[in-house]
């Protein structure tokens, strides 16, 4: 049985918004909170950052002892950590003014976000929680197999 229950997802945003970083829900948890999917065992955690670089990120995953690296997930728009086995991944978004953009690996796709990405809230086990759009979340599903495609693309330039 995995521990990334709710509960463990609050947990670790409760840990984010401690460090004053901002993040949004988004991929399996999203889908879940939002009913888009039924409730299920998930493998990690996902969540949009919107920043221009992962400086802030950095320092915090630096100057804590309870999150660990993945080196082999360490990519220009998402590094990934570990936290008590569980994956956790921040997805950064960039742009302002409701023109929101990702350039996946090293700029071989770039996906224009929704201008209501960063717009919703939901209310889960009586916490109020930060969550990407449902059409963000339909809009990367929509283009999912291009961002594959620049993932092959990048791991075949050996970078």
């Amino acid at each position: 049985m995995s521990g990334n229950t709710l509960g463990f997802l609050l947990s670790v945003i409760s840990l984010i918004e401690e460090a004053d970083l901002s993040v949004w829900v988004f991929g399996g948890w999203a889908e879940e909170i939002w009913r888009i999917t039924p409730e299920r065992i998930h493998n990690d955690i996902d969540f949009l950052y919107p920043a221009t670089t992962f400086e802030q990120i950095d320092s915090f995953i630096a100057h804590t002892n309870v999150f660990q690296e993945i080196p082999a997930k360490q990519f220009s728009h998402k590094p990934a950590i570990l936290y008590q086995d569980v994956v956790i991944e921040f997805l950064l978004v960039q742009g302002a003014d409701g023109k929101y953009f990702t350039d996946f690996f090293s700029g071989r796709y770039r996906l224009a976000w929704p201008a209501d990405v960063f717009d919703h809230k939901a209310n889960s086990s009586g916490y109020s929680i930060q969550i990407a759009s449902t059409q963000a979340l339909n809009t990367y599903r929509q283009n999912h197999e291009e961002v594959n495609t620049a993932y092959q693309n990048f791991l075949a330039a050996g970078l």
